[in-house]
C-alpha cells in the first residue's frame, strides 16, 4: 500500500523524517524507565517528532483527541505500545497530508482569448475618398436627385452623429489623390467635378488602401468597378494591411439612378451607355468600402441608415472579419442539460489563481466510470452583416495534462492520448439563420485518459461552412454575358457589377485564411479518478 502511495504521488522529505523519528523505539522505554502518566507520554511522544510551524494547529487538536482516547485504553495497553500507536497514527495523518497537498495542486486558468472585440472608438478620425473617374459622372446626371447625390450630404453628418468630436475629411482619387477642402466635397454631387483628367481616368483603389491610417476609418465611394489583376491586387493589399492586424473590411452597396456611360467593362475594356428605369432593382449599383475595426464600420453604417440611406430601396451591408459575435459564450453559467456519470464542480477547485471569465466548465469522474456525457446550450448573439454560414460547426480542440514538476502549479503538458477522451459536438439552433442559440455536447471515453489526475481543453467552434450573401451573385456581371453585350449593346445590364463576386470572394477567403472567425472559444477542466 505504501509502494502504491508513493507512485501515485512522491511524499515530501518532512513526512519522511515524521515516518522514521515515529516508528524508531523509545530509548527510555526500552530501558524499562518508569512510565510517567499517560497524557505526559504522548506529550513527549509527540514532540520529539519536532514537526514543522504549519501541522502545529492540527497536532493540538490530534493530541487533545488522543488524550481522550487514551483514558478508555490505559488498562489494555502499556504506556510504551500507546506511545508507538500514537506515533504510528500521528504518521498517517501527516502522510495523508501529503498526499492531499500533492492531489491540490491545480492548473493555471486559460490565458486571455488572443482576439478581443474592439468597442466603437469614442473620438475618430474618418478619411473619405470619392471616386472622381468618367464613370461616376452618370450617377449626377439623372433628372431627378439621384440616391447617389441624396448620400453626399450625410457622409459627414455621419461622423458627426456617431462620435462625439469626429473628424471627417474627404479627397478626390483617380490617377492620382487630391485633398477636398472644407465643403468641396459637396461638388461630388455636380457633373463637372468628374471632368478633371488628371483624375476621371483610372480607379486606382490600391493608392488609397496605401495612404490609409490603420487608427482611422477610411471610406471609399466607388462603383467598384475592377479587372481580374486589380482584383488580386487589391485583394492582397487589403489583406496585408488590414485583416491581418485584425480589422476589417465593410461594403455598403446601393442602387441609384443612372444616366451615362460605363467604362471600362470586362477584360476588353468595352464602354457601355446605360440609363435606369424607375423600378429601383434597374439602379446602378455603387459602393462604400471601409476599412477599419469591426465594431466603428458597423456603427458608421448604422448611423447613415438612420440618417437616411434605410429609405433606399436597394441596399445591402457585407462586413468581412474575424469576428462573428461580439461577446464570449456565457459557458460557465449555463446549466447542464445532461450531466451523466459526472458532475460539475467549481472552478475554484481546478484553478491555481482567480479567473472572473466565463468560458470554463470543469468537472469531476469519480472512479470506476468508463464513459460520461454531458450537453448544455445558451443564447447566441451573431454580428448583424457579418460572413453567412452553416449551423453545424467544427469543433478544433487541443488538449493538456497538468504534470506535477515540483512547483505551486501544475505544469500543463500538451497530450495527444487525452484528445482520445473527448468528443465535442456542437450547433446552430435553428438550422436555418438567423441562428439564436449555440448548442454544445461533450462524450468523455474515461478508459483513453493515460492516468488520472487533471485535465484541460481549449475547444473552437467554427463554422463548417462559409457563403457569400445572395445578392452578391444577383449583383454579379460575370465575362460571358459582357462579350453578348458588346454584340447587342442595348441589352447591357448597367444594374450588375464587374467582377463584384470575385472581389468579395477573394477577400472572403483571406479572412477565413488569416484570422478565421469562430462562433465560440471555451474550456473545459476535467478531474479524473482512476
Amino acid at each position: 500500500m505504501a509502494k502504491a502511495a508513493r507512485k501515485a504521488c512522491s511524499v515530501s522529505p518532512f513526512v519522511q523524517s515524521v515516518a522514521a523519528q515515529a516508528t524508531a523505539p523509545s530509548a527510555r522505554a526500552e530501558a524499562g524507565r518508569k512510565p510517567a502518566k499517560h497524557d505526559e507520554s504522548l506529550t513527549v511522544s509527540l514532540q520529539s517528532l519536532r514537526y514543522p510551524e504549519r501541522f502545529y494547529a492540527v497536532s493540538n487538536s490530534y493530541l487533545a483527541f488522543m488524550r481522550i482516547i487514551t483514558k478508555h485504553i490505559s488498562n489494555t495497553f502499556r504506556v510504551h505500545e500507546i506511545r508507538a500507536l500514537t506515533a504510528l497514527t500521528l504518521f498517517c495523518l501527516l502522510t495523508g497530508m501529503g498526499f492531499s497537498s500533492c492531489a491540490s495542486k491545480r492548473l493555471p486558468p486559460p490565458a486571455e482569448p488572443e482576439r478581443r472585440f474592439s468597442p466603437v472608438s469614442e473620438a475618430l478620425k474618418v478619411d473619405l475618398f470619392f471616386d472622381a473617374t468618367l464613370s461616376m459622372q452618370g450617377f449626377v446626371r439623372t433628372p431627378e436627385n439621384s440616391y447617389y447625390q441624396r448620400m453626399i450630404p450625410l457622409l459627414e453628418r455621419g461622423v458627426i452623429e456617431g462620435w462625439r468630436g469626429g473628424e471627417a475629411s474627404f479627397y478626390e482619387f483617380g490617377d492620382d489623390i487630391a485633398p477636398l477642402p472644407g465643403r468641396d466635397y459637396l461638388d461630388a454631387a455636380r457633373p463637372t467635378f468628374y471632368s478633371n483628367s488628371k483624375y476621371n481616368k483610372k480607379t486606382f483603389i490600391e493608392r488609397v488602401i496605401d495612404r490609409a491610417q490603420l487608427d482611422h476609418l477610411t471610406i471609399i465611394i466607388t462603383d467598384l468597378f475592377q479587372d481580374n489583376a486589380d482584383v488580386n491586387q487589391l485583394s492582397e493589399k487589403l489583406k496585408q494591411k488590414f485583416i491581418v492586424n485584425n480589422l476589417a473590411v465593410g461594403v455598403m452597396a446601393v442602387r441609384s439612378q443612372y444616366l451615362g456611360v460605363v467604362y471600362d467593362v470586362g477584360a476588353e475594356n468595352y464602354s457601355f451607355g446605360y440609363t435606369s428605369k424607375e423600378k429601383p432593382e434597374t439602379g446602378r449599383p455603387f459602393y462604400l468600402l471601409a476599412f477599419g475595426s469591426h465594431a466603428n464600420i458597423a456603427h458608421y453604417f448604422a448611423t447613415l441608415g438612420n440618417s437616411g440611406l434605410n429609405a433606399f430601396p436597394e441596399k445591402h451591408v457585407l462586413i468581412l472579419s474575424s469576428f462573428l459575435t461580439s461577446e464570449p459564450s456565457p459557458f460557465t453559467s449555463t446549466k447542464l442539460k445532461i450531466a451523466d456519470k459526472l458532475s460539475e464542480i467549481s472552478s475554484s477547485n481546478v484553478f491555481a489563481r482567480n479567473y472572473s471569465g466565463e468560458q470554463v466548465k470543469a468537472f469531476k469522474i469519480t472512479k470506476g466510470q468508463a464513459k460520461a456525457k454531458f450537453s448544455t446550450d445558451w443564447a447566441y448573439q451573431p454580428l448583424p452583416d457579418g460572413l453567412d454560414h452553416s449551423s453545424e460547426l467544427t469543433p478544433i480542440i487541443q488538449g493538456w495534462k497538468g504534470e506535477d514538476t515540483g512547483a505551486r502549479e501544475l505544469f500543463p503538458s500538451e497530450n495527444l492520448q487525452a484528445l482520445k477522451a473527448l468528443t465535442i459536438t456542437a450547433k446552430l439552433l435553428p438550422e436555418n439563420a438567423p441562428y439564436d442559440r449555440l448548442q454544445v455536447a461533450g462524450d468523455i471515453n474515461v478508459v483513453n485518459f493515460p492516468s488520472a489526475g487533471l485535465y484541460f481543453y481549449r475547444i473552437l467552434l467554427r463554422p463548417a461552412r462559409y457563403s457569400l450573401p445572395h445578392w452578391v451573385a444577383v449583383w454579379n456581371m460575370g465575362e460571358g454575358e459582357i462579350e453578348k453585350w458588346h454584340l447587342h449593346p442595348a441589352d447591357f445590364d448597367g444594374a450588375k457589377t464587374y467582377n463584384l463576386e470575385n472581389f468579395l470572394g477573394t477577400l472572403q477567403g483571406a479572412v477565413l485564411n488569416t484570422t478565421p472567425p469562430e462562433v465560440s472559444e471555451i474550456y473545459c477542466y476535467i478531474r479524473v479518478d482512476k
